[in-house]
C-alpha cells in the first residue's frame, strides 16, 4: 500500500522519475496516487486529473488545527478526502506531527502552522515569515478561541484576522483564503464566539479580491460541542471529519480551477 506523504513535485522528480518521459511520469503519479488508501470515508477514489500540478496548503490556527498527541485531526481526513478526489496536496508550514508528539494516525503530510494556546495578533507576528518560506496556494484560517479566552475582544481578532490576510498577500498574490468562522464551544469563555463569527463575512467581502478571494467557511453551524468535543473546546473525530469535509466543499471548486491552470515556466 502507498500512502503519499510530503507530496513534493520537485523531490518525485529527482528521486523517482529521473530519465522518464513526460507521458511516462503523468501515468506514474496517476498509478502511485490510485494505490492511496481513502481510508473509512467509503468515497471511490475519482479519475485523477491530467495537471502536474500540486497544491500547497497550509493549515493555520491554534490548537484546533495542531491537535495533540494521540488525538484525531481534521488535516488527516482532508488528506484522505483530497486523496480520494484526486487533488494532489502539499500541506505546508513550519511545525509537523502534533503537540508533543503524532496524532492518532500518521499516514498523511503532517506539516501545517498550527500554534496552540496562540492568537490571532501572535500568528500575525510570524506569519510573513512563515508564508515567505512555504509560498501557499492555500491558507485555512481557523483562529479565534484563544483571542476570547484571553480577554481579546471579538472587534480587534477580526482586525488582526484583516492583518492576516494582507500579510499572505505579501508572499502570494494569488492565495486563497479560506476563513473559519469558528467551532463551537460551551466553554464560559468563548460565550463571545457568535459575535466573532458574525463580523466574519464583512471581512471576507471587503478584503477579497479577484486574484486572492477570501472565501468564509462555516464551521460553526451544526458543530455540537457536547458530542463533537471532548473537552467542550477540541474536536474529537466526529467533529474532525466535519471540519475535513467542511473544508474540502468550500475548496473544490478552487482547487478545480487551480489544477486546470498551465504549470509555471519555472520552479516555485
Amino acid at each position: 500500500m502507498v500512502h503519499m506523504t510530503r507530496l513534493n513535485f520537485r523531490g518525485l522528480l529527482h528521486d523517482h522519475f529521473v530519465g522518464l518521459s513526460f507521458s511516462a511520469l503523468g501515468v506514474t503519479l496517476v498509478s502511485m496516487l490510485s494505490a492511496c488508501e481513502v481510508g473509512d470515508f467509503g468515497v471511490p477514489p475519482q479519475p485523477v486529473a491530467t495537471s502536474l500540478r500540486v497544491a500547497r496548503m497550509m493549515p493555520l490556527g491554534d490548537s484546533i488545527t495542531e491537535s495533540s498527541k494521540g488525538m484525531p485531526t481534521y488535516r488527516y481526513y482532508l488528506w484522505k478526502l483530497a486523496l480520494a478526489r484526486g487533488y494532489r496536496i502539499d500541506f505546508v508550514g513550519s511545525k509537523h506531527g502534533a503537540a508533543r508528539g503524532a496524532p492518532l494516525k500518521s499516514d498523511f503530510d503532517m506539516d501545517h502552522e498550527g500554534h496552540s494556546g496562540w492568537r490571532a495578533d501572535q500568528i500575525l507576528a510570524q506569519i510573513a515569515t512563515w508564508s515567505t518560506e512555504t509560498h501557499p496556494d492555500f491558507v485555512l484560517v481557523h483562529l479565534g478561541h484563544n483571542d476570547l479566552c484571553q480577554g481579546q475582544s471579538a472587534a480587534s481578532t477580526v482586525a488582526e484576522l484583516g492583518e492576516i490576510i494582507d500579510t499572505l498577500r505579501e508572499a502570494n498574490a494569488r492565495v486563497g483564503i479560506f476563513l473559519a468562522q469558528v467551532i463551537a464551544s460551551t466553554a464560559p469563555c468563548l460565550a463571545q464566539i457568535a459575535a466573532l463569527n458574525a463580523q466574519l463575512p464583512a471581512l471576507a467581502e471587503a478584503k477579497t479580491l479577484p486574484l486572492s478571494p477570501v472565501v468564509i467557511v462555516d464551521q460553526h453551524s451544526d458543530f455540537d460541542p457536547i458530542t463533537m468535543t471532548y473537552d467542550q473546546v477540541h474536536p474529537n473525530a466526529a467533529g474532525e471529519a466535519q471540519m475535513a469535509d467542511r473544508w474540502m466543499t468550500a475548496l473544490s471548486p478552487f482547487l478545480d480551477g487551480f489544477y486546470k491552470k498551465p504549470l509555471p515556466l519555472h520552479p516555485d
